[in-house]
């Protein structure tokens, strides 16, 4: 099968590390799935609505350096990139003298600016070569809403991967305007009759289903996995504490959060929690590590931890954390712990289990059908429930024992071969029907 992989995600991530959240790791591995796999003839492509006069050159660059995935082709329109580029130059060297307040350049900066927004807006029509479209069977976005270009394509079986429906069903934890709409209901609102979805849980499918009253039969669910490359079960000590002093952790027990820090995550229930046992119990040698890159409101969680003086130096919350460094961090924890509200699926507790490492997480949306019987579930306001059970793993070495084996087995059920079979497994399923 000829198969159209849009690798948007990817250019993005590779110029801003700090994107490289769930989203791109989903999107790379199945690009390294697709691009092994025997029944596939895959090309990319960059048909990101955002971006656009940015987002093929990166996609270019990101695959230079990962050779072993950039085999495939991503072609492009002809000059596309060669014109990107001459225009952002120009466009840069405008804004550089602009201080001469030249009318010359006053004269330039608008028809430029015309220029600029008819290519955009071309390439949005058209982000596909003609050539590569006509023999292709499969598109997939992984993100974004299917052009129109394919949808008008006869040969062509679409698809979109859904992740969630946050936007949809809880828009009051994103910044939205009146006038904006999000480029993730965009995508699912923009769903045909003809097309296909591959949701990433169960939980996943029955909102699509139910929002858009689209046939289940076309929608499909490719459970993720964690990479075994970066998150793996580290009993190198040493290794552990470099890591820890890398991110200014002390040598000392610590409970541990990775996510986007932003409301969604309920972070600032986890540090209440935290405080509230500290205090009422008197531990003197209990950490708090928050990891993660600031999201949307992330000031409300400096503020709660503002709100407890006398733990300002028990929670450290260190920012972005490189892939190198995951492994060390999750495995000496004593408990990971993920009270969200609402994910499609839920990637850091199984990256955590995948370390061995004991799991608290919410009882809500997907977050069952990740973490099974192998770690603790909690209603994300239930504070009361979380303390307790983060005080029951930090007294009872046993329980830490038990579950840190526990959540390795239950990892064990997750591969991205898995996933990457069963997306291909769609693909067929669409082209035979």
């Amino acid at each position: 099968m000829n198969v159209i992989y849009d690798i948007s995600v990817l250019g993005v991530g590779h110029l801003f590390p700090k994107n490289r959240t769930g989203i791109f790791r989903v999107v790379e591995n199945i690009a390294y799935g697709l691009a092994a796999a025997k029944e596939c003839n895959l090309t990319f492509c960059a048909s990101s609505p955002q971006y656009q006069l940015h987002v093929l050159g990166w996609c270019l660059d990101y695959l230079d350096s990962h050779p072993e995935v950039g085999k495939a082709p991503l072609p492009h329109l002809k000059y596309r990139r060669i014109l990107n580029n001459k225009l952002l130059d120009l466009n840069t060297k405008i804004n550089e003298v602009s201080k001469l307040q030249s009318l010359l350049l006053k004269s330039i900066r608008k028809p430029l600016y015309l220029t600029n927004k008819a290519i955009e807006s071309y390439f949005s029509l058209y982000p596909i070569d003609s050539k590569s479209l006509s023999q292709a069977n499969i598109f997939h976005s992984c993100l974004y809403e299917i052009p129109a270009q394919t949808k008008k394509a006869k040969n062509i079986k679409n698809f979109l991967t859904v992740y969630d429906l946050t936007p949809i069903l809880y828009p009051q934890f994103f910044e939205i305007s009146e006038n904006e709409e999000h480029f993730v209901k965009k995508a699912i609102d923009g769903l045909e009759k003809d097309n296909w979805a591959i949701c990433i849980s169960h939980a996943t499918k029955n909102d699509l289903c139910n929002y858009l009253k689209i046939d289940p039969s076309r929608v499909f669910v490719t459970h993720l996995a964690a990479d075994k490359n970066i998150f793996y079960n580290c009993s190198e000590q040493d290794k552990i504490s470099l890591t820890c002093q890398k991110y200014g952790i002390p040598d000392a027990p610590y409970i541990v959060s990775l996510s986007t820090l932003e409301p969604r995550k309920n972070i600032d229930q986890v540090i209440r929690c935290f405080a509230q046992l500290v205090q009422q119990q008197n531990i003197k040698d209990l950490y708090l590590v928050l990891v993660g890159s600031k999201g949307w409101k992330y000031d409300k969680i400096f503020e709660e931890i503002s709100n407890f003086s006398f733990l300002k130096d028990r929670i450290i919350v260190t920012g972005y954390v490189a892939d190198e460094d995951l492994a060390a961090l999750y495995s000496g924890a004593l408990a990971f712990v993920y009270p969200s509200f609402y994910e499609g699926f839920g990637l850091p507790p199984l990256e955590a289990m995948q370390c061995g490492v004991p799991v608290i997480t919410s009882n809500t949306s997907s977050l069952p059908e990740v973490v099974g019987d192998a770690g603790i579930m909690v209603s994300p306001t239930d504070a009361d429930t979380l303390c307790h059970n983060i005080l029951e793993i930090y007294n009872n070495p046993s329980l830490r024992d038990s579950m840190s084996l526990k959540s390795l087995e239950r990892a064990k059920q997750f591969s991205w071969e898995k996933c990457t079979q069963e997306t291909i497994d769609a693909y067929k399923t669409a082209l035979n029907s």
